[in-house]
């Protein structure tokens, strides 16, 4: 058989057969390849379209706010309470973290970078683990996660030179506050945090970064606004670790308004050690100093307080803050601005109403024999009036000087059977009593340029008194307004509450001849280049008490200073007028008293006033002597 016929055929030819079976393979590999790539691009462009394009987005321009440095504090003088610091932090972008081929992150590689930030900035692996997880979850993944705040300048560095070979992680310099004063400032000043969520929801409308700091109270609150300055901008193109590869644009950032301040440090560290001498058994105590003319405050101290540069490192002063919440005498609170009952300086209100609704005359006097005045209540039960010693004949400036309860008790609820009080009634006499409180500034803010929880006080009156004890556990007779509470009113005592900062105010009112001031403690906003924005503003309206009778308040109270009881106020060469307070009140069934003094200087021309206040002891023998120890003070070193 021949070949032509077929019959005879060698073995196959690899030139004709393998190129077959090869292609084969190829054709399926092939096909198989571009089944895989058209599924990834569905997936990319059309189940992950809008990520992916987030991300492009992102990655490829990356604008970030430029914090702006904050506005500085000087007090009266020019001298600095605060200063602006660097925060360094470590912080990282969960989506500039290393990724595999895939797209998908690489464990081990972010394992790695959170082991090193373990071991150089204590911060456990495994928390630093689950904080980029929640961010990715929360679609958060292309914001700064703050790791570590407050590094030290080394931690700073071995970061700066590490970070080069981390993606997603960086060092951040944040503006932070260091307040360079003592604890006497940290009512006033306040201190910056770091915002809430719910501050964050109102503040990024405003341009905010959620890293940013805000004034949390005090002056920082107050004048968050002023103080915080414009943030400025960086547009940068990024790649796909996050590293800059050129700026685009950039704005600077403003630095905000600086402020000064009418308080004097010297005088307010000075005042604060004092409180702190002479407290004895007093748990809690406080100060104000202030411009009877123009509201000015040179002074607003409240003991015990506490370091405010605690809270400018909350984050790591953790057990300092917690070590405040758990002391028994609240120091967060400010006492200048807390009210308690007033006693005794409540009379000058008590004087003024008497005198301008005509129920005395400077010259009306009242003989008191004795501590007890007996008399039968409208119940017909036989009762006294008590005072805390026998005056013998006093008219109304020696009932101020010697601080006389009979005298004022004729003066506001009256002497049964002698003469009706300031109303035709007990109730009728109160409500005329608590309008005359009102005007002189109790019982409301006196508005007062810091934030600190400023309370109103309480003017009692029958309708207050029946809305509070309206419980349950109150019975009708709780709820009635008697004599008596009209008689504990007119000295100050009852429900009667003010606060230091109040008294202040309504004593500068009596001494300036009725103008009736909002204190203030920022004298001047002061822009970057040093000019003033905004200068000091007098904002007073005028009590309706005629100028004569409030001359003869005044003289009852520099006959206190001079001869009665508030004598140890007196300084050698300063002339001094004020006015003591003891309110009683009671603990657990024990009789305590709260101690006042409130004055001003000189007596014919006031240019300063001082209130003192002591949660424990008595008004003339240790709030007295503390008040002639500050004006002494203020003569000597403070230039009104």
């Amino acid at each position: 058989m021949s070949i032509l016929d077929g019959g005879f055929r060698g073995p196959s030819s690899p030139s004709r057969n393998r190129p077959h079976g090869n292609l084969g393979v190829l054709r399926i590999a092939v096909l198989g390849m571009f089944a895989i790539l058209t599924i990834r691009l569905v997936s990319m462009q059309i189940i992950d379209g809008d990520d992916y394009a987030r991300r492009s987005r992102e990655n490829h321009i990356r604008a970030t706010n430029i914090l702006p440095a904050r506005g500085l504090i000087f007090d009266r003088n020019g001298e600095q309470l605060v200063q602006n610091v660097g925060i360094y932090t470590a912080t990282i972008v969960p989506e500039f973290l290393p990724k595999g081929a895939n797209g998908r992150p690489d464990l081990i590689a972010r394992s790695e970078i959170y082991l090193w930030m373990e071991r150089n900035l204590q911060v456990p692996a495994l928390e630093i683990q689950q904080r980029v997880k929640a961010a990715e979850i929360d679609k958060l993944e292309g914001q700064p996660i703050s790791i570590q705040k407050y590094l030290t300048k080394e931690q700073a560095i071995m970061l700066e030179e590490a970070s080069t070979g981390m993606p997603g992680v960086s060092l951040t310099v944040t503006p932070g506050r260091d307040y360079k004063t003592d604890e006497s400032f940290s009512h006033i000043l306040g201190f910056v945090g770091p915002q809430t969520a719910e501050d964050y929801r109102e503040l990024r409308k405003k341009g905010y970064q959620l890293n940013e700091r805000v004034g949390k109270s005090g002056l920082e609150s107050r004048y968050e606004a002023e103080l915080r300055g414009q943030a400025g901008l960086s547009a940068n193109e990024v790649d796909a670790q996050g590293r800059i590869i050129q700026t685009l644009r950039t704005q600077d950032a403003a630095a905000g308004n600086s402020l000064r301040l009418s308080i004097d440090k010297g005088l307010q560290e000075y005042v604060w050690q004092l409180l702190e001498d002479s407290r004895q058994e007093a748990k809690v105590a406080a100060a104000v100093v202030m411009s009877p003319k123009t509201g000015a405050v040179y002074a607003l101290v409240s003991y015990p307080s506490f370091d405010n540069n605690i809270f400018a490192q909350a984050d790591v002063r953790g057990a300092e803050y917690d070590a405040l919440l758990k002391d028994p005498r609240h120091p967060l609170l400010n006492q200048a601005l807390s009210a308690a009952a007033p006693g005794s300086v409540f009379k000058l209100i008590t004087a003024a109403a008497a005198l301008q609704e005509g129920r005395i005359t400077p010259s009306t006097g009242r003989n008191v024999p004795n501590k007890d005045l007996e008399i039968k209540t409208e119940t017909g039960q036989v009762d006294y009036l008590r005072d805390w010693r026998a005056h013998g004949y006093v008219d109304l400036y020696s009932g101020i000087a010697w601080s006389s309860n009979i005298y004022f008790f004729q003066a506001s609820c009256g002497i049964l059977g002698e003469n009706k009080g300031l109303g035709k009634d007990a109730e009728d006499s109160a409500v005329r009593l608590g309008a005359y409180a009102r005007m002189f500034g109790l019982g409301q803010a006196t508005g007062i340029d810091i934030d600190a929880g400023e309370a109103d006080g309480v003017i009692p009156s029958p309708d207050q008194k029946r809305r509070t004890h309206s419980g349950s556990d109150f019975n009708k007779e709780d709820r009635e307004w008697y004599y008596s509470d009209t008689c504990f009113m007119g000295i100050g005592q009852g429900d009667v509450s003010a606060t230091p900062l109040q008294i202040a105010r309504m004593t500068a009112a009596v001494a300036n001849g009725g103008k009736l001031l909002t204190p203030t403690v920022v004298s001047e906003v002061v822009g970057p280049d040093g000019k003033t924005v905004r200068g000091p503003k007098v904002e007073a309206k005028q009590v309706p008490v005629n100028a004569s009778y409030l001359a003869d308040i005044r003289r009852g109270m520099h006959e206190s200073v001079g001869y009665g009881a508030g004598s140890r106020a007196q300084v050698a060469g300063l002339d001094i007028a004020g006015k003591t307070g003891t309110a009683e009140f009671f603990d657990k069934g024990v009789k305590y008293q709260h101690a006042w003094f409130t004055g001003f200087m000189p007596f014919d021309d006031p240019e300063v006033v001082v209130t003192v206040y002591f949660d424990l002891g008595v008004g003339g023998d240790k709030a007295a002597p503390v008040a002639g120890k500050i004006l002494d003070y203020f003569a000597r070193h403070v230039k009104p």
